[in-house]
């Protein structure tokens, strides 16, 4: 045995002294794609392994391909991908360490793909390529079954790769400088991505061509394109007619949509339309013989640069209009000739990230899907896609973004999954199981919810846009949980004012007369940031002037608000209550309450009609509250959890970035200890508590929050029959012991053990 152990060694030391001279090895590769296939070539037969990988690392698109391989199916080259943390070789590159495997598909990080032929080869020993602390790739190594890999097999293979980390570091920039030719030439480098696992943001099924929404880039193609035919005034002016229509019609349909929420959204796109040193100085350079499209595009440029360069956020946001305004004038006046359109009407929109306004905007074109490349599921935009009955997934692809418009896309926002060019099969599988009828879905609600034993459980509604109310009203909500107010502010150009938040509220009201309503004042800050508003540059805007702190800091904004609120219930019968963001200590919650006394008092004084006791509460969402829960519980006349918010503080998850969103864990002793504590507070002080969030709407908790004692939850209202259902099914005495086996338990993985043996894991909405 221990001559075997030398002679592997020594054939070790060989393996590291052939592929030491890379030099030679380059100098006889025709080509790159030679140079890193003879090196796979070589590492498998000196450390006598049936398959050689390598993986490149391509940073941009944050995934790693397979660029390289001896053993396994040949057209696997170049079509494997995988991101970080995804399968045996992800999970190497993430975290920098060897991963070896007597038996790979063993593993729980096992990753299988199809027709590349791995199956025979299960013992895996895999290294990082890193040049410090920059990610290259990884460098595989297999064999049949019964021959695993040693531990001087691993020592080997990780000095191999340091040795290798230089010169594939070189053939990677090579690769990336040849993609980037590529795609200035128009050349479509989407290959091998049949299917695409997606974050769900907002549910449904659609197939349809694809639209990549890129203004910046659309705008700076529209610019530099040499316009052949040449136009006159009169196309100009009719291309302006047809223009003005189109934003009238716009402005209507959201009118219709959304009840003032985002009116006048398209206000500036119609005055720029009459304006002389917009359209007007458009219309002189024509007149002096400029080519229509030439002197649009140039217009609009010059005025673009002057707002993106502006100090004043409000101004920077506007060159957006801009943009958007000259790309349709442009498209209506020589649409024909560019082939090309911004029509995004029933077609699937890819993006890296939308500005609430603009989802505004996509859903009066009537957008079929969103894809995102970035972003969270918990956003802001994705509650908006909810709202507005737009699929949307979020796909860490950004490569997504080189996709040639008009592509079929199947994306299905129930699974979490999208397919380029699907076949009929699968559009026929998907569709079917995908398609569920929203009448069946009203039809199962009962006006009451109660579980096995007769315990009664209320369910609320969670509110962004009047649309919610209707369907909150339809499913049988019993009141509204939660009415989040920062849309109206978060779609416009500005500020609303008391008198537009009082009709937006006024008609809130009337649509849910007799009920509950528990409105949060404005929530803005962190991922919900005003465009219009000159945001203070923030190292970690999350914990910054947010919340409360902001309106707080900007007291007429609040009061605004709160007199707007008080002033709109009057007549429409609905017990009102206002509830306070992000609160941290007494302190803030006596101050925030003491706006809406003397806003009440002021309006007592003034003569005006307003709601003349509402109850105050607090949103429970920062991990300070928990040590002061008794004496908020006294002080507030209710408290709403916010989950969302809540676990993100609890653990330093930032719930937005998709890199640690496995570290978003509900479920974490911390997080459920906690929920325990407000919910024992709550009750010892008979202060109502309900839960909001992403957690009142997944099946897998229901029992935990039933356990604890909490009796209301507040949900979208397409998840209430799913909830109700599932509460039906539980009794307490059920529910309270899982709890307690829950809250045993001091670490993620054994709650899951527990989860899994009540059956609440694999539980999913």
């Amino acid at each position: 045995m221990l001559i075997v152990d030398e002679l592997m060694q020594e054939n070790h030391l060989g393996l590291l002294c052939d592929v030491g001279e890379l030099s030679a090895l380059l100098g006889s590769s025709a080509d790159i794609e030679t140079f890193l296939q003879r090196i796979v070539e070589a590492v498998g037969r000196h450390i006598d392994a049936e398959v050689c990988t390598i993986y490149v690392y391509e940073e941009a698109v944050g995934e790693l391909v397979l660029k390289a391989t001896v053993g396994l199916n040949p057209s696997s080259i170049g079509s494997i991908r995988l991101r970080l943390g995804e399968g045996l070789v992800g999970t190497v590159l993430e975290r920098g360490q060897i991963v070896c495997e007597k038996v790979a598909s063993q593993s729980p990080a096992y990753k299988h793909f199809d027709d590349i032929n791995e199956e025979p080869f299960e013992a895996f020993l895999a290294v990082p390529i890193l040049r410090g602390i920059e990610k290259i790739g990884v460098l595989v190594v297999q064999r049949r079954v019964g021959r695993p890999f040693s531990e001087n097999d691993g020592m080997a293979l990780r000095a191999t790769a340091s040795q290798l980390a230089s010169a594939i570091e070189n053939a990677r920039i090579l690769m990336a400088m040849r993609t980037r030719r590529k795609e200035q030439r128009g050349t479509d480098t989407i290959t091998g991505l049949q299917m695409i696992k997606c974050q769900v943001a907002a549910e449904g099924f659609i197939v349809a061509p694809a639209f990549v929404f890129d203004r910046d880039k659309t705008f700076r193609i529209m610019r530099e394109h040499g316009f052949v035919r040449t136009y006159n005034l009169e196309d100009f002016e009719r291309a302006m007619a047809v223009t003005e229509q189109q934003m009238k019609a716009l402005q209507t349909r959201v009118e219709e949509r959304l009840s003032g929420v985002a009116a006048l959204i398209f206000d500036a796109h119609l005055m720029m339309l009459k304006d002389s040193e917009f359209a007007g100085a458009m219309v002189r350079r024509i007149k002096q013989g400029v080519n229509p499209p030439r002197a649009l595009m140039d217009v609009a440029a010059e005025f673009v640069d002057v707002f993106s360069h502006s100090e004043n956020a409000y101004m920077r946001e506007k060159s957006k209009d801009v943009e958007d305004l000259a790309l349709r004038l442009c498209n209506n006046l020589v649409g024909a000739e560019l082939q090309s359109s911004t029509d995004c009407s029933g077609r699937i929109v890819i993006a890296r990230e939308l500005y609430p306004s603009e989802m505004l905007m996509l859903s009066t074109e009537n957008v079929g899907g969103v894809i995102l490349v970035s972003g969270g599921a918990t956003s802001h935009i994705a509650i908006l896609a909810n709202s507005l009955g737009i699929p949307m997934v979020i796909a860490d692809r950004p490569r997504l973004m080189r996709l040639r418009d008009n592509v079929e896309i199947l994306l299905d926002g129930h699974t979490g999954e999208i397919y380029l060019n699907p076949p009929a099969d699968l559009v026929e599988h998907h569709k079917r199981d995908a398609t569920v009828d929203l009448e069946v879905l009203k039809a199962r609600m009962q006006p009451e919810t109660r579980t096995a034993d007769g315990t009664r459980v209320h369910l609320m509604s969670n509110v962004n846009l009047l649309i919610d109310a209707t369907l909150a009203n339809d499913m049988k909500s019993e009141g509204v949980g939660l009415y989040r107010t920062e849309f109206p502010f978060l779609v416009r150009a500005d500020f609303p004012s008391e008198e537009e938040q009082f009709a937006v509220y006024q008609r809130l009201f009337r649509k849910v007369a007799g009920q509950q309503v528990s409105l949060r004042t404005l929530d803005i800050g962190g991922d919900k940031v005003l465009a219009y508003y000159d945001n203070p540059k923030e190292a970690n805007p999350a914990l910054g002037m947010r919340s409360i702190r902001f309106a707080l800091g900007h007291r007429n904004i609040l009061q605004q608000q709160v007199r707007a609120t008080l002033r709109a219930a009057v007549g429409s019968d609905i017990k009102l209550r206002i509830m306070f963001p992000m609160i941290a200590a007494v302190d803030d919650f006596q101050a925030a309450r003491d706006v809406v006394r003397e806003c009440a008092a002021a309006l007592e004084h003034e003569g005006v009609p307003h709601y003349q006791d509402p109850q105050i509460g607090i949103m429970l969402e920062i991990p300070s509250v928990i040590e002061i829960i008794e004496e908020l519980a006294t002080e507030a006349d209710f408290m709403c959890i916010g989950t969302n918010d809540f676990i993100q503080f609890m653990l330093a998850v930032d719930r937005s970035n998709e890199k640690v969103a496995r570290y978003f864990l509900p479920h974490h002793p911390s997080v459920l200890r906690a929920l325990k504590r407000i919910a024992d507070a709550a009750r010892r002080h008979n202060t109502d508590v309900s839960v909001c969030g992403e957690m009142a709407h997944e099946i897998r908790y229901l029992p935990f929050f039933v356990g604890i004692g909490i009796r209301t939850l507040s949900l979208a209202p397409r998840y209430l029959p799913s909830v109700q259902r599932a509460i039906s099914e539980l009794t307490v005495a059920q529910a309270e012991a899982e709890v307690a086996a829950m809250l045993a338990e001091s670490t993620v993985s054994g709650v899951e053990a527990q989860m899994k043996c009540s059956g609440s894991l694999a539980t999913t909405v």
